[in-house]
């Protein structure tokens, strides 16, 4: 099915620009430094945040269903809950990929979680409906959509893909097609007879009875978007961008951004308070599926071709598949930052720095998976 419309904005009128308007309402939160922040607006009230206690970083936020509490999921499966009832996590779980997004069962009394494979885990009154969890897929798994019974779901995939299950009906997806931003998020209709999908550049593309009121497309942004979330009544939408800027379409109500004063990491997930005015969003550290590396191991000293000098955050790449100065996480190695080249360094190899030839050596050469971190 060919999406309606794609990339078409209407007048600037219906679009509120989250990164110039003025707040309607303050942010009440207590900003933690670093991930893991909780942001609330107009009438969502804030009750707390993971904060430095979300060590693999929050990914993605879910409202209970009172639209008085929240749910934190973080890449490692964690869950904290602020005035939500705790129904059990996969912290602690060996994963083979991490958690993307989380959703809510629409009794509020459980939810899933999904990793960047498609691999679901139920808690609560979730049910399991089947997972692409070990398929082969063209891209990763970035976001999920329950439907209204929560007796099934959409998974979408990076490059718009879309997989159901259980009594979640196919109206369409954009696999095949060329897309001028990777997806990131969706959202269901209220009816559960369509969806919305929405791409990093603020591209919206709407299938079954989802209706088109207006995008990004095209419009210079200062940050990338990261997350969408529909009305109640399923004629408007939210866009929320990296830098905390807040984007409303149709009859969704603007009630304050962080656009103008970005957080110090970025904003990786938008809900809204069921029932009242307002919304939260979340601030953490996504983690990008970047694919498997041959590793091997450096121990020089100097200055790397960024500039940096040599040692222990750094990794060297090949630039053309992971640009110089991106952060990543590296399996089993933690947080590095791409630093340096090297002449053998080409394609999907990195070199990891360690700080004596002795140490190489027990190092060798593995296969390990790297993740973007943004």
């Amino acid at each position: 099915m060919t999406p309606r419309p794609i990339r078409r904005a209407r007048a600037a009128a219906a679009v509120t620009l989250g990164a110039v308007a003025t707040l309607a309402a303050p942010d009440t939160s207590v900003a933690a430094p670093g991930e893991g922040a909780v942001h609330a607006f107009g009438e969502a009230p804030h009750h707390g945040q993971p904060g430095e206690n979300a060590a693999a970083g929050a990914v993605a936020l879910a409202s209970a269903r009172n639209g008085d509490g929240y749910w934190v999921a973080a890449a490692d499966g964690g869950v904290f809950t602020y005035n939500a009832p705790f129904h059990g996590s996969a912290a602690g779980r060996p994963l083979n990929r991490p958690i993307v997004d989380m959703a809510a069962t629409p009794t509020g009394n459980g939810y899933w979680l999904v990793a960047s494979d498609g691999g679901i885990f139920t808690y609560g009154d979730a049910r399991f409906a089947g997972s692409t969890g070990g398929q082969h897929l063209n891209r990763a798994i970035v976001a999920m959509a329950p439907t209204r019974t929560g007796h099934g779901y959409w998974l979408v995939g990076e490059d718009g893909g879309v997989f159901t299950f259980g009594d979640a009906a196919f109206h369409g997806s954009l696999g095949g097609q060329h897309l001028q931003a990777p997806i990131v998020s969706a959202a269901a209709t209220p009816t559960g007879r369509g969806y919305w999908l929405a791409a990093a550049d603020g591209g919206v593309f709407a299938f079954g009875d989802a209706g088109f009121h207006g995008s990004l497309g095209g419009q210079r942004l200062q940050a990338p978007i990261v997350a969408t979330a529909a009305t109640s009544t399923g004629r408007g939408y939210w866009l929320a961008a990296a830098d905390g800027g807040v984007f409303t379409f149709g009859d969704a109500a603007f009630a304050g951004s962080l656009g103008g004063n970005p957080p110090p990491a970025p904003v990786v997930d938008l809900a809204i308070a069921r029932g009242r005015n307002g919304y939260w969003l979340a601030t953490g550290r996504r983690r990008h599926d970047l694919g498997v590396f041959t590793a091997t191991c450096y121990a020089l000293r100097g200055t790397t071709a960024s500039g940096r000098p040599a040692g222990p955050e750094g990794i060297a790449v090949d630039p053309r598949v992971i640009p110089l100065g991106t952060r990543v996480v590296v399996e089993g190695q933690g947080e590095r930052i791409a630093s340096d080249t090297g002449g053998d360094i080409r394609g999907y190899r990195i070199d990891v720095w360690k700080p004596s030839t002795a140490e190489c050596n027990a190092f060798g050469r593995r296969e390990l998976r790297v993740w973007r971190v943004g």
